[in-house]
C-alpha cells in the first residue's frame, strides 16, 4: 500500500475547478493510501462516489476505520432514504449489496459508479460510513474539508467545491492541498488547525453548532422538505423536548449530557455599559429599579429592543423560575425583526400571528404546560397588537400561568395602545411592564396617554434624537428644504374647507389630530391637510430633485397616506411612474405589502440593492430598521410630532461605510403668504422644518435650513402676523 506522502508527490498546491484535476490528482490517491478520512460538506450527495470510486473502494478494502463525514441536513430525498435504509434494514442493505456492489469479497469500483444510493446504503448499513449532521443557530453548516491520514503524516484538502459531483468537477471552485511534509510550517500549522476544528464539531464540542446524529438529523431533515428551509438548533431541541414530554426518551446528541436550558443570554461581546451604547445600561438600572415597570423614551436607533431583551434577562436571572414574556409590536415587518434580535439572545421565539388559529391553540398549549413546573425556563412570544385584541385564548395563555410563572408584556411602540380596544381591558396580570417608544406622549390624546402610562408606570429613563446622534448611535444628516407653492386651485380649496370647519365649530388651526368629537370636522381636517401634503408641485420638483442625483440609491419616498383631494389618483402612484420614467428601480413598501409573506424579502433586496428606492406611504415610520437607507424625501408630512421622529430615524441608523445621511423635506408656501390662511398654513409648516433643521449638520450654511426658514419667518412675523 503506498504512503500518503508518495501518493501525493505530485499533487498541486491549488487547483481551479473544472479545469484542474482534483479528484484524480488528489482525492482518489489519498483516499487508496490513508488509514483515516474525514470529510465536512456544507452539500453533499452519494452520487459523487461515482467520481470518486477508485479510492473509496480502496478505503473500505483497506482501512479498519470508517469514512467520518459532518454534513449540513441540506441533502436529496434519496439520500435520505438510502441512509433511512442503512439505518432500519441493515441486513435487507448488506444482502442486496452482496447481490450488486461486492465482487471477490470487496466493493466493486465499476458497480459503486453504477448504484451510488446502494452504496451509500452499504456504508451506513456496514458501519463504514458514519454520518452525523450538523445544525446552526441559524443559517447552515458550510464546511468543505477532506481530512486524510496514514500511520506517519496527514494532509488536508480545503475551499469552496461541496462533496457533490457539481462541487468536484462541473462548478466554478478552488481547493487548497496542504502537505505539511512538503509545504513548510504554515502548511502543517493549518493542517493540525483543520483537524482540530473537525474533531470538536464532530464530538459536539462547538459553541456555536450542535452535531447529531444520523438518526436524529433525518427526522429534522424530513420536517425540512415540508417547511422549505434549513432546520436550526433549535429545532432539534423543541423536538427533543416533545418526544421527552411523550414519554419516549428521546437519545440525545453525542457527547450531550443534557440540553440545554431555554434561557436568555445577553450574546457576547455586546457592550450595554460602555461605548456609544452605555445608555442602555442606564436604562436597564432605571427599570430594574423601578420595579420592572416604567416606559423607556430610547430615539429611534437608540437600541430599545436589545435594551428590553436585557432587561428581560435580569428579571429572567433575578426570578431563577418559569417566566413567560410577551412582546407586542404593530406590524409583522417589525415583529420578524424582533425575533431575529431573541435568536442573538438564545431563544426561539413563539410567532403566534403567523399560524392558523387551531395550530395557535396548540401552540398556546404546549407553552403553557412547559411552564407548568418549577423548573428555570423563559418563553418569548411576539405577536401583532392586532392580534393581542381578537384573540382571547392568547391573552389567557398568560393570565391563567401557575403562580410560580413571572409574566412580563414589552410594547413596542407602545403609543399604539392607547386605544379603546386596549385600555378598556388592559392585561393587569401581566407582573412586569414595559413600554418602549421613541415618542411615548400620544399627541392631541391626553387622556389616552395618561391610561396609557397608569398602566406601564411612569418614564424610567428617557435618551433623546440629539443623544444618540452625539453618542455615535445614529448618523448625522443634512436637511434641505424646497419650497413648492401651492396652485390657485389648492388656495382655494383649503380656503373652502377651512370655512367649512368654521360652520362646525373650529377655529384653531390645522393640528393634524386624528380623533375629534365632531365626525365631520375630522373628515373636513384631513382633507385640508390632504391639499397641502399632495400639492401638485411637489411631483415636477421631486423629478428634478432626482435628476440632479448622479446615482439614486437607498432612498426612502414618504407619500401621502390621504385619499386624493384634487388630483385623480394617489400621489404614491404618480411617485411610483416618475420612477418608472426615470428608470430608477423601485418598489412600494405599504400595509399591502406588509400583510404579504414576502414583506420580508422586499426590505432584503432593498438593502442588498436590487431596489434604489422603496416609496411607502405610512408603514415605514415605525421601527423597520433598514441601515442601509442614507437618503428620505419626505413629499408629505402630517403635524404630528412622532412621525417627525419615526420618519427621520429610518435614515439615522448606523451601517458599514455610512457617515451621513441627507433628508429632503417640502415646504409648502402659500400663493399670498400674508393672507390670514397662507399665515396659518406657513406656521405649520414652518413648526416641522424648525425641528428637523435644529438636529442638522447643515443648520446654520448658507443656502441651508436655517436661512430659507428665515426668510419666511422674516416674511410672516416681521409683518406682526
Amino acid at each position: 500500500m503506498t504512503s500518503l506522502k508518495a501518493s501525493m508527490e505530485a499533487s498541486l498546491p491549488l487547483y481551479e475547478i473544472p479545469d484542474d484535476d482534483l479528484v484524480g490528482d488528489v482525492l482518489i490517491p489519498a483516499m487508496r493510501a490513508s488509514k483515516e478520512v474525514r470529510i465536512a460538506a456544507g452539500f453533499f450527495s452519494s452520487r459523487c462516489f461515482a467520481q470518486i470510486s477508485a479510492g473509496l473502494a480502496d478505503f473500505v478494502a483497506n482501512s479498519d476505520r470508517p469514512l467520518r463525514l459532518l454534513a449540513s441536513p441540506e441533502i436529496s430525498d434519496d439520500d435520505r432514504e438510502a441512509i433511512d435504509r442503512g439505518l432500519k434494514t441493515p441486513e435487507e442493505v448488506l444482502e442486496r449489496a452482496a447481490r450488486t456492489l461486492i465482487e471477490g469479497a470487496r466493493i466493486s469500483e465499476s458497480a459503486l459508479v453504477r448504484h451510488t444510493l446502494d452504496c451509500l446504503s452499504y456504508l451506513v448499513a456496514s458501519g463504514r460510513l458514519n454520518l452525523r449532521f450538523v445544525l446552526m443557530v441559524r443559517g447552515m453548516y458550510h464546511k468543505k474539508q477532506w481530512l486524510f491520514q496514514d500511520d506517519e503524516t496527514s494532509c488536508a484538502v480545503h475551499g469552496s467545491g461541496n462533496v457533490t459531483t457539481r462541487g468536484l468537477l462541473v462548478n466554478g471552485e478552488q481547493m487548497t492541498v496542504d502537505r505539511p511534509w512538503s509545504d513548510g510550517l504554515v502548511a502543517e500549522q493549518r493542517v493540525a488547525l483543520l483537524s482540530a476544528q473537525w474533531d470538536r464539531q464532530w464530538e459536539n464540542k462547538h459553541p456555536h453548532s450542535l452535531t447529531i446524529t444520523a438518526e436524529q438529523g433525518l427526522l429534522l431533515v424530513g420536517s425540512s422538505r415540508v417547511r422549505e428551509d434549513m432546520p436550526t438548533i433549535e429545532d432539534f431541541w423543541q423536538a427533543w423536548r416533545r418526544d421527552a414530554e411523550a414519554g419516549l426518551e428521546p437519545a440525545l446528541p453525542p457527547g450531550r449530557m443534557s440540553p440545554p436550558e431555554h434561557l436568555l443570554r445577553i450574546p457576547r461581546g455586546m457592550e450595554w455599559r460602555t461605548g456609544p451604547y452605555g445608555h442602555q445600561g442606564r436604562a436597564v438600572d432605571a427599570f430594574l429599579g423601578a420595579g420592572g415597570r416604567g416606559v423607556l423614551a430610547i430615539a429611534t436607533g437608540g437600541g430599545k429592543t436589545k435594551t428590553a431583551l436585557i432587561s428581560a434577562t435580569q428579571l429572567q436571572d433575578q426570578h431563577q423560575g418559569p417566566f413567560a414574556i410577551l412582546i407586542l409590536v404593530p406590524s409583522k415587518p417589525l415583529m420578524l425583526q424582533w425575533a431575529d434580535d431573541v435568536r442573538d439572545f438564545g431563544i426561539e421565539p413563539v410567532l403566534p400571528s403567523l399560524t392558523s388559529s387551531s395550530n395557535r391553540t396548540v401552540l398556546l398549549q404546549e407553552i403553557r404546560a412547559s411552564l407548568g413546573g418549577s423548573n428555570c425556563r423563559t418563553e418569548v412570544i411576539i405577536a401583532t397588537n392586532q392580534l393581542f385584541g381578537r384573540d382571547a385564548g392568547l391573552r389567557e395563555t398568560f393570565a391563567d400561568l401557575p403562580g410560580g410563572a413571572l409574566t412580563m408584556l414589552v410594547a413596542d411602540e407602545m403609543h399604539n395602545l392607547g386605544t379603546p380596544t386596549f385600555l378598556t381591558a388592559t392585561p393587569d396580570f401581566f407582573q412586569q411592564r414595559l413600554g418602549l417608544s421613541a415618542t411615548p406622549i400620544r399627541q392631541y390624546d391626553p387622556d389616552g396617554t395618561d391610561e396609557l402610562f397608569g398602566f406601564f408606570g411612569p418614564t424610567a429613563f428617557e435618551f433623546s434624537l440629539a443623544e444618540a446622534i452625539e453618542a455615535g448611535c445614529l448618523t448625522p444628516y443634512d436637511y434641505h428644504l424646497h419650497p413648492v407653492v401651492l396652485t390657485a386651485d389648492e388656495m382655494d380649496k383649503y380656503i373652502e374647507l377651512t370655512e367649512e370647519l368654521r360652520a362646525c365649530g373650529r377655529f384653531s388651526a390645522d393640528d393634524g389630530r386624528t380623533m375629534e368629537a365632531n365626525p365631520k370636522a375630522e373628515r373636513l381636517l384631513r382633507e385640508r391637510r390632504a391639499v397641502l401634503e399632495q400639492a401638485v408641485g411637489k411631483i415636477d420638483l421631486l423629478a428634478a430633485l432626482l435628476r440632479r442625483v448622479p446615482k439614486v440609491a437607498r432612498t426612502l419616498i414618504y407619500t401621502s397616506a390621504k385619499p386624493a383631494i384634487l388630483a385623480s389618483g394617489r400621489q404614491l402612484d404618480a411617485v411610483n411612474e416618475l420612477l418608472a420614467d426615470l428608470g430608477i428601480v423601485s418598489h412600494q413598501f405599504t400595509n399591502a405589502e406588509t400583510s404579504r409573506s414576502d414583506a420580508r424579502a422586499i426590505l432584503d433586496s432593498f438593502g442588498a440593492g436590487d431596489y434604489a428606492v422603496l416609496t411607502a406611504m405610512k408603514v415605514l415610520d415605525e421601527g423597520i430598521d433598514i441601515p442601509q437607507t442614507d437618503t428620505a424625501f419626505l413629499m408629505a408630512s402630517s403635524t404630528v410630532v412622532r412621525e417627525w421622529v419615526q420618519r427621520r430615524g429610518r435614515i439615522l441608523r448606523k451601517s458599514g461605510g455610512k457617515t451621513m445621511a441627507t433628508l429632503h423635506d417640502f415646504l409648502v408656501v402659500p400663493p399670498d403668504p400674508m393672507s390670514a390662511e397662507g399665515v396659518t398654513v406657513l406656521k405649520g409648516e414652518l413648526r416641522r422644518a424648525e425641528e428637523f433643521a435644529s438636529l442638522a449638520q447643515n443648520e446654520w450654511a448658507p443656502g441651508g435650513p436655517r436661512m430659507v426658514i428665515g426668510n419666511y419667518e422674516d416674511l410672516i412675523y416681521g409683518s406682526g402676523a
